[in-house]
């Protein structure tokens, strides 16, 4: 993948010419401008920290040199997300927009099961584990709302994760909820309603 040479696409004085997301990290490929010597080109792994990019594992050196360091970290990642995948033990069904009820903005989302869209995700994790989630709050999951932010929690993981409001295919029609879906629900249901209870004993 091409990445836009511009200030924020800069390892110090390398310009990111080339990036590839896979699996839970970014590789790119710089080059410095204008320069020649045996460190012109770089490789490193990228991560974005509080909205600036953060770079680590840093190699330079020559072109051939640093686009074999590019393609053997690549081929790791790629070993690493067939590993995950294979790790998965429900089945890798993906859930489309024909099985989502019509995303409408007026909706409220809270405590609702939602679909991502695929395309928000990485291309290896466009599935129904990575796509289904369990709305708990966000100022994006009311009705009409002017926040964006909408928290999930992942129904296969369950992880808390964030989304924008706009990466939402929509609320997940019951009758296509996977039979795996379905009881992890449950046993979120139950931790809350078990939660609220020790809350209110508390008081």
């Amino acid at each position: 993948m091409n990445a836009e040479n511009n200030e924020s696409m800069k390892c110090g004085d390398y310009a990111i010419t080339q990036e590839l997301c896979i699996g839970d990290k970014t590789i790119v490929f710089g080059e410095k401008p204008g320069g020649y010597g045996p460190d012109q080109y770089l490789c490193a792994y990228r991560q974005i920290v509080l909205f600036y990019a953060s770079y680590t594992e840093i190699e330079t050196g020559s072109y051939l040199d640093m686009m074999d360091v590019f393609t053997t970290r690549v081929k790791g990642q790629i070993e690493n997300a067939r590993e995950t995948l294979k790790q998965i033990k429900v089945p890798l069904e993906v859930i489309t927009p024909e099985m989502c009820c019509q995303h409408d903005l007026s909706q409220d989302l809270n405590e609702k099961v939602i679909a991502i869209k695929p395309e928000v995700l990485r291309p290896e994790c466009q599935y129904a584990v990575y796509q289904l989630g369990y709305v708990t709050g966000g100022f994006g999951a009311h009705g009409n709302a002017r926040g964006n932010a909408v928290f999930v929690k992942k129904l296969y993981s369950q992880e808390d994760t964030r989304f924008e409001r706009s990466d939402i295919q929509g609320i997940v029609k019951p009758e296509c909820l996977p039979e795996w879906a379905k009881q992890n629900l449950e046993l979120i249901k139950q931790r809350q309603k078990k939660e609220k209870n020790r809350k209110g004993e508390a008081r």
